[in-house]
């Protein structure tokens, strides 16, 4: 784990010319994998900027130079890096206090100023509450029958279903065989 944290700071440090960490240079120093690795990626870079020459000898359309290709991917490598601020952006921060101020408000005026209920609105309140909750025999009547009209239309989405199965069967050649007697839904 060691070593595999040392290798990507030592890429790191090659690619981007970055300053290793000393902890990961006294490791590399004492671990003869992670040095052999340092030593490739090191080598490797000036093993590669010799075979640019003649790659771009091969390539006759190709119009960059190496110290122009070299210049522009600097160039591009620190525009494309965001920079952190420090300072709190206005629009946001501004948006977040006009947020809280609207909830303070709101909360000031709807929780703290409503007046609590007297008790002529509790009786009123309650008994409009039993009036509805005591519900008349036609409701009931009204309820046993959708119950009923609910029994129906589940017996009738059953058959459905059971008719496709034993047409699927019929048309696919497949058999499905029940070890227990087919409970309703």
């Amino acid at each position: 784990m060691f070593c595999t944290l040392t290798r990507w700071l030592i890429s790191r440090a090659e690619d981007g010319g970055k300053k290793m960490p000393r902890f990961a240079e006294r490791h590399a120093s004492r671990c003869g994998a992670c040095l052999e690795y340092a030593r490739f990626t090191g080598f490797l870079s000036f093993r590669l900027s010799g075979d640019t020459s003649e790659f771009l000898a091969k390539a006759p359309d190709f119009a960059l130079e190496p110290t122009e290709l070299h210049a522009e991917e600097a160039g591009r490598r620190t525009r494309d890096l965001p920079r952190r601020r420090l300072f709190v952006h206005p629009f946001p921060a501004a948006a977040a206090a006009l947020a809280v101020v609207v909830f303070a408000l709101v909360l000031f005026r709807v929780v703290l100023h409503e007046p609590a209920l007297t008790s002529a609105e509790k009786r009123a309140a309650i008994a409009s509450l039993k009036s509805v909750t005591a519900a008349p025999d036609q409701f009931r009547s009204a309820v046993e029958e959708a119950e009923l009209s609910l029994d129906s239309e589940r017996l009738i989405l059953e058959k459905s279903v059971l008719s496709a199965v034993e047409y699927f069967q019929a048309r696919l050649n497949i058999k499905f065989e029940r070890k227990n007697a087919p409970k309703t839904l």
